[in-house]
């Protein structure tokens, strides 16, 4: 199954700027990645090692909780940021 997903670490977003943020994890085979927000999947990267999700100018409604999630046919995991 894929270990835990991580991040590129932490930062501040101020409205109006672009935002990226990358998640990756490592398995073999590689896994899917996929970022969600709620139900509604806003990311995603086939057979690769990580997964950037990118804002080009953000709001106040892009905040809240978003989930990563590692999967391949061995299992997943997931990882969960704001």
């Amino acid at each position: 199954a894929p270990r835990p997903p991580v991040l590129n670490g932490s930062l501040w977003v101020v409205a109006g700027d672009p935002v990226a943020v990358t998640c990756g994890a490592l398995s073999h085979p590689a896994p899917i990645l996929t970022v969600a927000r709620g139900r509604r999947v806003v990311a995603t990267a086939v057979y690769e090692s990580q997964v950037t999700l990118e804002v080009a100018e953000a709001t106040p409604e892009d905040a809240g909780e978003y989930l990563c999630r590692a999967e391949n046919q061995h299992g997943g995991s997931s990882l969960a940021f704001n």
